[in-house]
This record gives structure tokens, C-alpha cells and sequence, in this order.
């Protein structure tokens, strides 16, 4: 007898993201994941796909944990304090296991890189958000004085972007305290 799909496909979507968020896309079998979201593998096969899932589940990502974080990044006011809080707060998102295994944008490229170009284009979709945000802080730390060249906010994006990245590893080897220690060395770049 067939089972009954208990679940909507944006409870199904939810509940995937969080294994490909532990174990990669290529970590990820059919049969685990039809076993992990009790339903049927054929189900899988037939109505939905694991490709899907997993594109459904980084947007579910996006929506859900990057862009609200990033829109409260965006409407700070403090310039360079912003985004050293905004470090300070991802630092201890990682470390209680807010985030199962560091962000899973970033995951996906280490594990995929450009094996799918659906994945390169949310992945680019994600940077771009992201740079921007950056962007919108550091023309406030201008504002502010903080930033002496309104010309070098486009590096210093960029060298953000690494920031986030190296964090994404550091977390896994350093305390707490040297990760804050980290960000208040990177931070003192910008100037």
C-alpha cells in the first residue's frame, strides 16, 4: 500500500535542508532521504526529485536564514561596529550549532563547486547579496568617517567575502575568543 504524503512540499523541502545541511548533496542518498522525510523513494523518483529537493532547500536556506540576517545587517547603523557585530554574531551562531555545519551556500560550493549550473546560479545569487550588503555598510562607515577612501569600498567587500569564508573552517579549530580576535584583526584593515 502506498503511502500517504503526510507532509506539504515546504514541510518536505524544510526537513530535507536540514540533512543536506549535515551531509552534503552527494552525502545524501534516495533511500536516506525518502527514509528521513518518511516518505517513499519512489515518491522521490516520480514526484519530486533529489535535485530538486536540494535546490528547494537552498532557497529555503536563503529565505530563511540568509536574508533575514543579512536584511538586520543591511539596516544597522554603526558602520564598522555592524559588520564587527554581525562577525561576532555569525561566530556564535556557529558555535551553538545555530547552523548544523557552518553555511550551507558554502558547503554546497566546496562539495559541487560548478558541477550545476542551477547551483552556481543561486550560489552567484547569494554572493552578490551578500558583497552587497557589505556594501551598503561600508557606504554608512564612510558616512561616518570610518572609511577614509569611498573608492576602496568594492575591495573591501571583497575581502569580506574571504572573511566569511575563513570563518566558515576557523570555527571548527579555534575558541571563541581567538574567532573574536580574528574579526577585530580583519576589521582593523578597513580603514
Amino acid at each position: 500500500m502506498a503511502r500517504v504524503l503526510n507532509n506539504s512540499y515546504e514541510e518536505l523541502v524544510e526537513k530535507a535542508q536540514e540533512l543536506f545541511w549535515l551531509k552534503g548533496f552527494k552525502g545524501v542518498s534516495v533511500k536516506e532521504l525518502s527514509e528521513y522525510l518518511s516518505i517513499s523513494p519512489s515518491t522521490i523518483y516520480n514526484k519530486y526529485s533529489k535535485d530538486d529537493l536540494f535546490l528547494d532547500s537552498l532557497d529555503y536556506y536563503t529565505s530563511n536564514y540568509s536574508d533575514p540576517f543579512l536584511s538586520q545587517l543591511r539596516e544597522t547603523t554603526e558602520g564598522l561596529d555592524s559588520l564587527k557585530y554581525f562577525f561576532y554574531t555569525l561566530i556564535d551562531a556557529l558555535l551553538d550549532k545555530t547552523f548544523p555545519r557552518s553555511c550551507l551556500m558554502v558547503n554546497t560550493v566546496v562539495e559541487l563547486r560548478n558541477e550545476n549550473d542551477n547551483v552556481v546560479k543561486r550560489y552567484d545569487d547569494y554572493m552578490t547579496v551578500l558583497e552587497d550588503s557589505y556594501k551598503v555598510v561600508l557606504e554608512k562607515a564612510h558616512a561616518l568617517g570610518q572609511i577614509k577612501d569611498r573608492n576602496k569600498i568594492d575591495d573591501y567587500a571583497q575581502y569580506l567575502l574571504g572573511v566569511i569564508f575563513s570563518l566558515s573552517i576557523l570555527y571548527k579549530l579555534k575558541p571563541k575568543e581567538e574567532l573574536r580576535q580574528y574579526i577585530d584583526e580583519e576589521m582593523s584593515f578597513i580603514n
